[in-house]
């Protein structure tokens, strides 16, 4: 009986372990996203310093952008056929379960209005603190937590700041553990 718990524990282990891994591998996608909202809202918030009536014309370039890398970095994925661990389906409903909510979110941002980035920045946050929990990784929790303080002082700052803080929100919670993630996989391969 003993021996079967321990055995138990044992692949419950491996397969956290393997889907630490697989998940590393995924750090492009944190960067690609963060990389793109971060370049996205400073570009705005200097467009608006400059009076530009385009101030928004770098979300419009780059949100479709790292969509397409983003399929295209999945489809090479799938190629690779991976084993897919519970941890793996998890992961893959909660993004789709916030993507589908930034969509609302952003289909609403005429009701939002100054309310549609710290509600995206909370959607962040509980997207990266699950994903940091399944894959017992605190740099993402920590990040996760950033952007919850981050989101409740938004409700508060003047748009133009907002930027600046969603910046910041995406640099602590996807950049940042993008890079971790990379250097982790790396040195597992």
């Amino acid at each position: 009986m003993e021996n079967n718990e321990k055995q138990h524990l044992e692949l419950i282990a491996d397969m956290i372990n393997t889907a630490r891994k697989e998940f590393s591998d995924d750090s492009f996608i944190y960067l690609v996203w963060g990389w793109a909202v971060c370049i996205a809202s400073i570009a705005q918030f200097v467009l608006l310093h400059m009076k530009s009536e385009y101030n928004a014309l770098a979300w419009a370039i780059l949100m479709p952008l790292a969509a397409i890398v983003q399929i295209v970095g999945l489809a090479r994925q799938k190629k690779k056929e991976r084993v897919k661990t519970h941890v793996d389906k998890v992961l893959g409903y909660v993004w789709m379960s916030v993507g589908i909510s930034l969509g609302i979110v952003l289909f609403s941002q005429n009701t939002l209005q100054f309310n549609t980035y710290p509600v995206l920045i909370i959607l962040y946050g509980i997207g990266t603190f699950i994903s940091g929990g399944l894959m017992d990784l605190k740099v993402m929790k920590a990040g996760a937590i950033c952007c919850w303080v981050i989101g409740a002082v938004e409700f508060y700052t003047k748009f133009e700041y907002q930027l600046l803080l969603l910046a910041l929100s995406v640099i602590l919670s996807y950049i940042i553990p993008g890079y971790i993630l990379k250097n982790r996989f790396r040195q597992n391969v």
